[in-house]
């Protein structure tokens, strides 16, 4: 996540660049950056998709971690209270 600044300023020099030097006509540079930036866009989805997938993962792990830790202690403390 902390490289998708990069990867997007990245992706926009290019086709910036990209436009500049292809000497094509103008059809056929609409149709490039029609199909260029669809994929920009479905990459975009995948990576903030997957972004998202992982938060979900560390948060899951963090309330799995929190419940243990919550429940030996009320573990512990029925022990103290036992004796």
């Amino acid at each position: 996540m902390k490289a998708l600044p990069g990867i997007l300023v990245g992706l926009a020099v290019g086709a910036v660049v990209g436009l500049l030097l292809a000497p094509e006509s103008g059809t056929k540079t609409r149709k490039r950056i029609s199909s260029e930036s669809d994929s920009f866009f479905k990459d975009l989805q995948d990576q903030l998709q997957s972004g998202l997938e992982n938060i979900k993962s560390q948060y899951n792990d963090y309330v799995d971690s929190a419940t243990e830790k919550t429940q030996d202690l009320v573990s512990q403390a029925k022990r103290k209270a036992k004796q």
